[in-house]
């Protein structure tokens, strides 16, 4: 994801977050390009008060 900081895409974005806790979250991220679907499982974990990406898997359809 770092890689990918700062670009922007021509797609329909929805974020929806599937479990949350004060430590951790877990987001389901589904990037609707034309001709395919992107979707990210990312889990985010709160360092200080600091969420931060800890994992990321993704998949595409």
């Amino acid at each position: 994801m770092k890689k990918q900081k700062g670009e922007q895409f021509n797609c329909k974005t929805s974020t929806t977050i599937v479990q949350e806790s004060g430590d951790y979250m877990i987001a389901k991220v589904t990037m609707q390009f034309e001709g395919f679907t992107k979707t990210d499982l990312v889990t985010l974990v709160n360092d200080g008060g600091n969420w931060k990406v800890s994992q990321s898997i993704n998949s595409y359809q």
